[in-house]
């Protein structure tokens, strides 16, 4: 059986209701996912915003492989892997490299694409 996440279970692994639906519509309220006040189109922000999705789908995946009730697991939104703290010689500011990972399973119906099963 294919099963995969909720936008529910990111709201919960969230703590707020930051991702809502209307119809075709999915919003995400940067403000509670990001911390951003405002966002424009022309904000250089990707990278933050994939992050930040990324990370409250493996607490939400955590939380929902711990549930006793979800017997099928989910293996699609591991935690990112860390690389050696850096100093940027440009800012003076130490940074890391994180590598974000998921996997799915995708028909040929790509419609139809799940999470992967642990």
């Amino acid at each position: 059986m294919a099963v995969d996440l909720t936008f529910a279970n990111l709201n919960t692994a969230l703590g707020s209701n930051a991702i809502s639906a209307s119809g075709s519509v999915l919003s995400i309220d940067c403000a509670q996912l990001m911390g951003e006040p405002s966002i424009a189109l022309t904000d250089e922000k990707v990278a933050e915003l994939l992050t930040n999705l990324m990370d409250v789908a493996a607490d939400a995946e955590t939380a929902f492989n711990a549930n006793p009730a979800n017997t099928t697991k989910l293996a699609s939104y591991p935690q990112p892997v860390s690389g050696v703290p850096f100093i940027d010689s440009t800012d003076g500011n130490f940074y890391v490299s994180a590598t974000y990972s998921f996997a799915s399973r995708s028909p040929l119906n790509k419609a139809a694409t799940t999470a992967v099963n642990a």
